[in-house]
């Protein structure tokens, strides 16, 4: 699976109550799960920070450290504790340096030790490593990497394409390379030519779909109706999520977006459902031609899968939410498995509506 990260870790002061993270203006976005005893993470975190000079088409990402110390790791919970201590006193980044390099010395005393090295308040030090506000600060991270369905370390996740286990700088760096036409082409398909209803609505609708699953046709037909009973109040926001075990999905889900190049996305979506059992190459190229596209230049671009970067991104970001089947929906947020009842999300949007007012 083809990856981008150009990653620029920088020690900046980080503001109390932000995740540690180093702001891109290119708005490339890497979260790292890391445990300070990990011995791959420790082999990870020089390539890491050896790219914080490195600029690949001058994109410098924002970069996201997760606490994620492993019970197999009893040493752990104190050391995470030190980093967030450091932290809170603008010197994280330099602190997750010392306990990578020192991992067989991390008792309290070397942690002190650290502090006064780094040239931090010790005795705000020494209060922080055991306050309730920095153990919540790791639980947090804990939570969100169990629910995203993190289960060891490093785990990170590059735009949301989720990877595990250590690197080298060059293996990195290739793969950063490799992966920018990648990211690229992802971005010429814009959100808005997968989406209905207007942006401002009160209600979001965001709807993870397999374009090739049975599943999908009544979810689909639901999102339908209910945009037709609130197209002032809801706005829909398409996501690709082709399953690898229905074989003519990603194919379709491609031509959907070589559609949306031509404002005909939800046409194709639309075609897709209704038949799901004929979803060919040469089914996809008759249909563009139904719809008055150009079909040599549609044939060419399925061909090459000049649209797949779309694909893969919407997939990636669905997987680093937790999301492994079709159709899932956010609701303003709040996720929704399956075919929901029209009566359930008219109750919402009908809630919603009253709160705006």
């Amino acid at each position: 699976m083809p990856v981008f990260l150009a990653i620029s870790l920088l020690a900046a002061l980080i503001p109390n109550g932000t995740t540690p993270s180093v702001e891109a203006p290119a708005g490339i976005a890497i979260v790292v799960y890391s445990d300070f005893q990990c011995p791959y993470c420790a082999q990870l975190a020089p390539s890491l920070r050896r790219l914080q000079t490195e600029s690949i088409d001058g994109i410098a990402p924002a970069i996201e450290f997760r606490n994620f110390p492993l019970s197999i790791h009893p040493a752990a919970q104190l050391a995470h504790q030190a980093a967030m201590a450091a932290r809170l006193q603008g010197r994280f980044w330099e602190m997750h340096d010392l306990l990578f390099a020192r991992q067989e010395n991390v008792q309290r005393a070397d942690l002190i030790g650290y502090a006064k090295r780094l040239g931090l308040d010790a005795a705000r030090f020494e209060k922080d490593l055991d306050s309730d506000a920095v153990k919540q600060m790791i639980a947090a991270d804990v939570a969100e990497g169990t629910r995203l369905g993190v289960s060891g370390t490093p785990t990170y996740t590059i735009n949301g394409r989720v990877y595990s286990g250590t690197r080298s700088f060059v293996e990195l760096r290739e793969l950063a390379v490799k992966d920018q036409a990648q990211a690229r082409a992802a971005a010429e398909i814009a959100d808005d030519l997968m989406a209905r209803g207007p942006s401002a609505a009160p209600v979001t609708l965001e709807v993870f779909m397999d374009l090739q699953s049975p599943v999908s046709t009544p979810a689909f037909d639901i999102v339908n109706q209910l945009l037709a009973r609130y197209p002032a109040a809801v706005h829909v926001q398409f996501r690709n999520f082709p399953l690898a075990f229905h074989p003519q999905a990603r194919l379709a889900h491609e031509a959907a977006m070589t559609g949306a190049r031509d404002g005909r996305f939800w046409e194709f979506a639309a075609f897709a459902l209704r038949h799901q059992n004929s979803l060919r190459e040469q089914d996809l190229i008759a249909y563009a031609g139904e719809l008055g596209l150009d079909q040599e230049k549609f044939a060419d671009s399925i061909r090459r899968h000049r649209d797949a970067a779309r694909v893969d991104a919407d997939l990636q970001a669905g997987l680093s939410r937790g999301i492994k089947g079709s159709p899932v929906m956010f609701v303003n947020g709040a996720r929704i498995d399956g075919v929901p009842a029209l009566r359930t999300l008219v109750e919402y949007v009908e809630a919603s509506v009253k709160v705006s007012r």
